[in-house]
């Protein structure tokens, strides 16, 4: 049963009782796929009852009892009903329980190991003798812990857990807090642990964890000396039998950030330990656990000598983020759902600070640009967006947005705030924020309070707009006019959206957002101006003296969400002074963030026909002499955008962009050349892969050979011929450029290498590859292996098929295909994901990919009617597509024969 709360249209449960603590006690089979559970729940209750309800799924209810705490009285429950489309467990009772008395809820249960990597899952793997194994492993975030024992399964019912498993001797038991208690028992003759932990504090159900398997550790110390009461805190990263040594970046780079943490929160971590485990069946990247993180593989473990530079980021990103939730998410936590940006926004933007405090030479704020801005302007610009905060009305709504909304949005609008109140004061506010609600659960006001109270700023009225309207704004230069060393500037915002086909109606209702300017001038080049814009339309004076190389730029070092319009001749003052900072570097008075944004903001523009594409290409000339990586990062970004858009249309097109990149990274190619060095620093290994990638996949023949040369040694042994950062670089190179038996054996050799290498991440990189492949027939093997569950783990079929829409050299039949393919197996994959969204959601977005043409939108549309309600569950993803399609389409009518044109010319 379920209750309407007032305030909204929420889906939660009667309050009519609530748990204080839950004693869980649970018995896993890893041979049956089944576990046998009991638990006990002290609970208070508020108003006369002869009912309860609670969360259950999944599950086969034994015995339910009730005890009242003070007079012991016992009574079974005459009726108990499992609701599988509420996913509640509904109790009567003969005997009333009194308002204000306690009673304890006795439970005894069947569960599933189910293989659907949420709740009390299985998660299969082979050993190194060649064994199939299992270790059984949770993931209840968001409404799973349901499927494990029946609970109060909202994140602001918190309590405390006494944790009980019972598994063979040999096994490992993990769960949130310490052991403190083992006892040995045996069962038919079978000698079996019991492992009790210690109590947890109070906490969400979400959070809950534990697992038994077969695991080695490595373990190291973490010692905070901030705030004085911080205790050092064991360290433990545990992965399958002989991977720890793999562990032991991730474990130092733990110790590191949760010392980082304990000093920037003003916090001590509460709790004694932090253990991290690798999960060889994982939907997500990782999961934030109080005091048991899990992970997917590929995101924990690193080898210094075998794995890629790029890995050594993600981990280092993702355990970053994952610990930041131990503060902001666990012991601070959301009432609801709706503010599930509050937990992901926050800790993508404060991972990526304790990121930079680990490692300034790797420039995580300038990726930071290029990646999570970026991803959240290319997605927000989308009317299929959704608000930062989403109104959530049933639980089993919200796998939809752990999207680039709630990650990405989220943490650029944190870091946009972070730099208009100042550091300090925003540190000081979040300081605030946890000390006054630990233990506890907040909305997104709250933060909003604390933050006004640090800076003295009404901070909510100035993120309003950011958090509850969907997308953001495009500031508009509409006229400058220079008098006396000022510059009177004209102007206007509007919401931006990729598509350009605003109506008058929505323009009038979108509200007026808050817009730090930051306004740089050759005057102050490296101060940017505090000027905001509050209205729609808005004139702005700023000094700016006579100079021989004036310009003016808005949004300096790109902290604000926004774009901007300027006009032809102001753009083209700052495309020079960006090629006379290339070409001089004391010259240079354009950073690396301003670069990126000229160039992103220019070709968004094009998209959305207020600018023209060859203007944008046009642009391109002044980054001819560009060396940073982030930077030509981007312009690489931006062709391979219009190569993927224009895949259908006339090849000149095609054969100018790639003389374009090549005129730009060929060189650069020759320059770094193959061999990396153990002195290259972070970026140097990373621009080396980029420049080699750009020219090679672009058709630089002396790159294409020497890929193909390199790894025919590799495949014959010659392991440091190829360097783990461009291997997937070689696997794509030879599959692009080969046909018949040459390309089906450098696809079994490269199969071969993800079957059997030790390392994740260059697993992974071989599998990616496969979807490349030119040849006809390697593209329907690929699709073949995607449906193969023997071969390809559910989780990783996304990795599988991700090429085919992308890379492929033959994308005019590979996309086609994929599309087939995934409408023939779509009821396949409703029965294998039906409770992964974010797998679904993925699978259509990558089998659509890029198919603008007309005929292709009007099937995929026909087949999302015909599917009907079916694709409810990942609604929000599906539109996303069609949209994306519908715009790319617009942009190819509206610019081919300007881009054909300017083809002709280059």
């Amino acid at each position: 049963m379920s209750t309407v709360n007032n305030m909204d249209k929420r889906e939660i449960l009667p309050t009519n009782v609530r748990p204080t603590n839950y004693k869980i006690f649970l018995f896993p089979d890893l041979e049956k796929f089944t576990f046998e559970g009991e638990v006990d729940i002290n609970l208070n209750v508020n108003e006369d009852s002869t009912e309860i309800v609670t969360n259950a799924y999944d599950m086969t209810i034994h015995s339910v009892s009730v005890t009242d705490v003070e007079s012991m009285e016992k009574q079974d429950a005459t009726k108990f009903e499992l609701d599988d489309t509420a996913q509640t467990l509904k109790i009567t009772l003969a005997n009333t329980l009194k308002k204000g008395s306690k009673a304890k809820l006795s439970i005894k249960f069947t569960g599933n190991l189910n293989n659907e990597m949420d709740g009390f899952y299985r998660s299969e793997y082979t050993d190194s003798n060649g064994q199939k194994k299992y270790m059984a492993v949770t993931q209840f975030e968001s409404v799973y812990a349901r499927r494990s024992f029946p609970c109060w399964d909202e994140p602001a019912i918190k309590a405390t857990f006494d944790i009980k498993l019972r598994a063979e001797v040999e096994k490992t038991t993990l769960s949130n807090m310490p052991i403190i208690k083992e006892e040995k028992v045996t069962i038919n003759g079978k000698e079996y642990k019991d492992v009790t932990f210690d109590t947890t504090p109070i906490m969400s159900t979400y959070l809950v964890a534990y697992i038994v398997g077969e695991l080695d550790y490595v373990e190291t110390m973490s010692n905070p000396t901030v705030p004085a009461e911080a205790k050092p805190i064991k360290v433990r990263v545990y992965t399958l039998k002989g991977e720890s040594e793999q562990g032991k970046y991730s474990a130092e780079v733990t110790a590191r950030v949760l010392e980082y943490f304990s000093e920037y929160f003003n916090i001590p971590y509460p709790l004694p330990k932090m253990d991290l485990v690798a999960i060889p069946d994982f939907e997500a990247g990782a999961m934030e656990n109080w005091g048991l993180v899990t992970f997917r593989t590929v995101a924990l473990l690193f080898d210094e000598k075998k794995s890629s530079v790029a890995s050594k980021e993600r981990v280092c990103t993702t355990v970053a983020h994952e610990l930041a939730h131990q503060w902001f998410g666990n012991l601070v936590t959301i009432d609801w759902w709706s503010d599930l940006w509050l937990n992901e926004g926050f800790a993508t933007f404060v991972g990526t600070l304790a990121t930079d405090h680990l490692y300034p030479e790797w420039k995580i704020f300038t990726s930071f640009v290029v990646d999570e801005l970026q991803s959240a302007l290319n997605l927000d610009g989308l009317r299929s967006s959704h608000p930062v905060r989403v109104e959530i009305n049933k639980a089993t709504e919200v796998d939809q947005i752990f999207d680039l909304i709630s990650y990405e949005k989220g943490a650029t609008i944190i870091r946009m705030l972070n730099a208009c109140l100042t550091e300090e004061k925003f540190m000081n506010g979040v300081r605030i924020y946890l000390q006054r609600h630990k233990y506890g659960n907040t909305v997104t006001k709250d933060l909003w309070n604390a933050l006004s109270e640090s800076s003295g700023i009404d901070v909510e009225k100035l993120m309003g707009s950011w958090i509850m309207d969907v997308g953001y704004p495009v500031v508009t230069i509409e006229n400058s006019t220079e008098t006396n060393n000022e510059c009177t500037l004209e102007l206007t915002q509007k919401r931006f959206l990729s598509s350009g086909n605003m109506t008058p109606e929505e323009e009038a209702k979108y509200a007026t957002w808050w817009i730090p300017l930051g306004i740089t001038t050759h005057a102050s080049p490296n101060v940017p101006l505090d000027n905001i814009l509050t209205e729609k339309k808005q004139t702005i004076t700023v000094p700016f003296p006579e100079a021989n190389n004036k310009f003016i730029k808005l949004n300096y070092n790109e902290t604000g969400m926004y774009r901007v319009k300027y006009p032809k001749e102001l753009l083209n003052t700052i495309g020079e002074m960006i090629q006379k900072g290339l070409e001089d570097k004391s010259k240079e008075v354009i950073g690396v963030s301003d670069r990126i944004s000229i160039i992103a903001d220019i070709f968004a523009l094009a998209k959305n026909g207020t600018e023209n594409t060859d203007n944008a290409l046009d642009l391109l000339k002044y980054f001819e002499k560009e060396t940073d990586y982030n930077v030509l990062s981007q312009i690489h970004l931006k062709v391979c955008e219009l190569k993927s858009v224009w895949y259908n249309k006339d090849n000149k097109f095609l054969e100018a962009l790639s003389k374009l990149v090549l005129k730009i990274f060929s060189p650069l190619a020759e320059k770094y050349g193959f061999d990396y060095s153990p002195s290259d620093s972070f970026i140097d290994a990373k621009m080396r892969t980029l420049v080699l990638r750009a020219a090679g996949c672009y058709g630089d023949k002396k790159v294409i050979d020497e890929a193909i040369r390199r790894l025919e040694l590799f495949i014959k042994g010659d392991n440091d011929i190829l360097d783990p950062n461009i291997r997937k670089l070689a696997y794509t190179i030879a599959l692009n450029n080969t046909t018949g038996e040459r390309a089906e054996k450098f696809y079994d050799d490269i199969f071969h290498i993800y079957q059997t290498y030790e390392i994740a991440d260059q697993r992974l990189m071989a599998l990616q590859s496969l979807g490349t492949a030119k040849d006809s027939k390697l593209i329907q093997r690929t699709l073949e292996l995607a449906l193969n569950t023997e071969l390809i783990r559910l989780q990783d079929i996304m990795y599988c098929i991700a090429g085919l829409a992308a890379d492929n050299s033959n994308i005019r039949e590979s996309r086609p295909a994929s599309w087939k393919w995934l409408v023939q197996n779509w009821p396949t994959f409703e029965e294998r994901y039906k409770t992964s969204a974010s797998i679904l959601g993925a699978l259509v977005k990558y089998c659509a990919n890029g198919l603008n043409d007309s005929e292709y939108i009007k099937e995929i549309e026909a087949w999302v009617e015909k599917m009907g309600s079916k694709l409810d569950i990942i609604r929000m993803p599906v539109n996303q597509v069609i949209e994306r399609l519908k715009e790319q389409n617009a942009w190819i009518e509206r610019d081919n024969a300007r881009v054909q044109a300017w083809a002709q010319k280059y």
